[in-house]
């Protein structure tokens, strides 16, 4: 099926849109914001909870602090953000709780996963940042750690051979847990510029260590199920969810069952028509969906 082009259908065809889902889930960099806000989007859910739709936000993004996404949302004039927000630093934590583990996690992560997972009372070990030259040092990097129970994942992006050559050595203890956040491959630095992630680095290790990691970031399934579980969603044929990436957003839209809305800040019509992955419906901002909306508040 097509992707529907939602600015260019008729009132009939929006209103059945509208009346499609209960509750809106939407990415936020290059959704809501890129460097700056972008037009429009606070406005268009202030009017999906005119229309009685509940709004939840899901990120890839734990690289913020609480302070730094509130300053965020309030930018846009959007109320209670951070409190409707589901970041894989979370997920982490509470999959971590979940299973009750008690042992120490090898973090290959942003220091705000870090600071997320001590405060849920993990012991967290992390590094080597900075290595020298002289390679033959870097045995001591394979060398096992009967502390460590997790290996995770989740945007550093100061990674190097050392990391990877410890993870890969805890990996091959078979009780040790492997998680994954963000799994980015492609990241968009600003508007038009789209370029390499650190989910290239989790996909060297998996392959190297013949391990998949439980991906608790966009677009795992679990993680979108964890959102829905956080916001008490039980139907996912109810839920709209929102991005600007593909693989990462609409891909995790797929996997769980959400109706997806592509908006092209990071997209044209054309890459769009050209991947194997579609959304069900796609325009070119939030902010140019306003005027609709307001037809029917």
């Amino acid at each position: 099926m097509e992707p529907v082009n939602i600015m260019n259908v008729d009132s009939d065809r929006f209103k059945e849109f509208i009346d499609s889902f209960d509750h809106v889930f939407s990415d936020c960099d290059g959704v809501i914001w890129s460097r700056g806000p972008l037009p429009g989007s606070g406005a268009f859910f202030d009017l999906m909870r005119k229309l009685g739709k509940t709004i939840h936000f899901v990120s890839n993004n734990s690289m913020r602090t609480k302070e730094e996404y509130e300053q965020q949302f309030q930018s846009v004039n959007i109320e209670n953000g951070y409190e409707n927000l589901t970041v894989p630093s979370v997920a982490i934590a509470e999959y971590l709780k979940s299973v009750n583990f008690n042992k120490a996690v090898y973090c290959i992560t942003c220091p705000e996963t870090i600071s997320v997972l001590r405060s849920h009372g993990f012991t967290c070990k992390d590094g080597p940042d900075i290595v020298g030259d002289n390679h033959t040092v870097f045995l001591r990097y394979a060398e096992d750690d009967d502390e460590i129970g997790a290996v995770v994942f989740d945007s550093d992006f100061k990674i190097n051979m050392p990391k990877m050559y410890k993870a890969i050595t805890y990996l091959k203890r078979p009780d040790v847990i492997y998680l994954s956040g963000a799994t980015d491959r492609l990241v968009p630095l600003k508007p038009g510029l789209v370029t390499l992630g650190t989910g290239v680095f989790t996909d060297l290790v998996s392959e190297y260590s013949k391990r998949d990691p439980i991906q608790l970031g966009k677009p795992g399934r679990a993680f979108g199920e964890f959102a829905m579980k956080r916001a008490n969603v039980t139907d996912p044929s109810r839920v709209l969810f929102i991005g600007d990436m593909i693989e990462q957003d609409i891909g995790l839209g797929k996997a769980v069952g959400f109706k997806t809305l592509l908006v092209l800040t990071n997209n044209t019509k054309e890459t769009l028509l050209s991947h194997s992955i579609r959304p069900d419906f796609y325009a070119d901002t939030l902010g140019s969906l306003v005027p609709l909306l307001k037809k029917f508040v």
